[in-house]
């Protein structure tokens, strides 16, 4: 069995360079989990698509029926519907910008 060379105590960045230069690629063996993770992702991705979609139409919606909805209804149904719509276009601005990163 061929021994081993000894570890050395300090390296100087020449020679680390040219070690980094001549090293051979790792083959990595998890290539299956990283095929899970981004089709997970995309699953992911689909399903804040479409909530966003929805989101959008339920904006839409709340701007065009405004003077319908509020009609009839409580100063406390009026503000929770207020409330809902900030915090759906908040909601609507973080996505766009996750989908700029």
């Amino acid at each position: 069995m061929k021994e081993f060379n000894r570890i050395p105590t300090s390296i100087s960045y020449k020679q680390l360079n040219s070690l980094l230069i001549t090293a051979h690629k790792e083959i990595t063996q998890y290539t299956d989990e990283s095929n899970e993770v981004s089709e997970e992702q995309e699953k992911f991705n689909q399903l804040a698509h479409s909530w966003f979609e929805s989101s959008k139409k339920i904006l839409n919606s709340l701007q065009k029926d405004k003077e319908h909805l509020g009609q009839g209804k409580c100063a406390n149904c009026l503000m929770a519907l207020g409330a809902m719509e900030a915090h759906i276009n908040m909601a609507i601005q973080a996505f766009k910008a996750s989908e700029l990163d």
